[in-house]
């Protein structure tokens, strides 16, 4: 017996028409696709999406995949290492990648599937390759050791290994958190290699600071990207800031805002005058040899000496301290007999070493020289509205409740005579 190929073809086609027919009937046109399902409503959305001039992935985000209209049943990234680890959310929407960021210049694999409401599946695999710098550029805090405890005058100073042309994606990623509220602001260096971060005023007594640089992956300058994530902070203690007086030679100590010891001082005589300004504490050095010719005197001049001296804290890259001076002890309160640094009794010093920290204030007042502007920790020595002028980001409150901080008044050992 014969099979009639052409008409259970034609068989078959008038009973799929007829199906269609009936569908169109009972459900009208707009149930054609609902009827006729064409593949799967989930979406897969793979992170990060590659630059569209480069094609190249960039590195200061994890790899994320998630879905629409569906779930996730599987996601699989491998790099040249292996798989990479990643975590599902709840809901199983979305999955990231373990690590936040991504090395620069390589490969990695990824592969999803997904299946919408209804159970049909999808899936995608996507290649994605990281840009590969030119160049990188590092960071590094200074001033302060991680996890210091130390005075409220302590910047958060970053130092770059080159100059940073994109100072504002750099500002953006620096991220200031402070556990008592406060207001203030990053500000650029003139050779916008190096960023530091102050309050208006000093830091509030006894609170946590810290700072999360998130550089990896930014490009600070075409072709130039930053090398590495870093974290640092510290912690302050007591409010300790401490107001020499050229004109009385005498240094006022407050601790927390209350005066605790008034101490007679020598500063810089005529022609080696004490700089006028906010300097705090650079170290804590103890027992110093001071040799006049690092300053410039020549040996055999008058003014020329060499000494070891005790008790010794610094203020200044240049040499002015803080320390013992036994020898000019009839001259404390009464003249101005020193080459530059602050001195006072041995009693005194010792008291006063043992009572501070590395970042506690110390401000020169009525001495007619101003201090010079990165000869030491001297931040605090710009105005305001000049430290906002170098910012990309301005001010900005940190701390709890940080929105609702306002700007302090300026404290009242502000120093008179500030560089512009």
């Amino acid at each position: 017996m014969g099979y009639d190929v052409a008409g259970t073809k034609a068989r078959r086609s008038a009973i799929a028409l007829g199906g269609v027919a009936g569908l169109l009937a009972l459900s009208g046109c707009a149930s054609i696709t609902s009827a006729i399902k064409d593949g799967s409503d989930a979406v897969i959305e793979v992170l990060p999406i590659p630059d569209q001039v480069s094609t190249t992935a960039p590195v200061h985000s994890p790899i994320v995949v998630r879905v629409q209209e569906g779930r996730l049943t599987d996601v699989a990234v491998t790099g040249p290492k292996g798989p990479l680890l990643g975590t599902m959310n709840e809901s199983q929407t979305q999955w990231t990648s373990n690590s936040s960021t991504l090395n620069f210049g390589t490969q990695y694999a990824v592969s999803a599937k997904a299946v919408d409401v209804e159970g049909t599946p999808t899936e995608r695999s996507v290649e994605l390759v990281t840009v590969k710098p030119k160049k990188t550029v590092d960071g590094q805090f200074s001033y302060f050791m991680n996890n210091d405890t130390v005075g409220v005058g302590m910047p958060l100073r970053i130092e770059f290994s080159q100059p940073i042309k994109n100072r504002k994606a750099v500002e953006q990623n620096l991220k200031v958190t402070s556990s008592k509220p406060t207001v203030g602001a990053w500000s650029w260096a003139s050779d916008n290699q190096s960023v530091t971060f102050r309050p208006q005023t000093f830091w509030p007594a006894n609170s946590k600071i810290k700072v999360n640089a998130a550089l990896k992956g930014i490009q600070t300058s075409p072709g130039i990207y930053g090398e590495r994530d870093m974290t640092a902070g510290f912690k302050t203690g007591a409010s300790m800031v401490s107001t020499v007086d050229a004109n009385t030679l005498t240094m006022t100590v407050r601790k927390n805002g209350k005066v605790i010891r008034k101490i007679p001082v020598t500063t810089g005589k005529s022609g080696f005058e004490t700089r006028s300004g906010i300097k705090p504490i650079m170290g804590k050095e103890g027992t110093v040899v001071m040799d006049a010719a690092s300053g410039g005197t020549p040996v055999g001049s008058a003014d020329y000496y060499r000494l070891t001296v005790h008790y010794s804290m610094r203020l200044t890259s240049s040499g002015e301290f803080v320390h013992a001076a036994p020898w000019s002890t009839g001259s404390q309160g009464r003249s101005s007999v020193s080459h530059g640094c602050v001195g006072m009794s041995t009693g005194n010093a010792i008291w006063l070493y043992d009572q501070s920290k590395v970042g506690d204030v110390v401000e020169v007042k009525n001495t007619g020289r101003k201090q010079d502007l990165g000869n030491g920790i001297t931040e605090w020595n710009v105005k305001w509205a000049k430290w906002l002028a170098r910012s990309k980001t301005g001010e900005q409150a940190v701390g709890p409740a940080a929105a609702k901080v306002k700007p302090p008044a300026p404290a009242a050992t502000t120093v008179s005579s500030v560089v512009g």
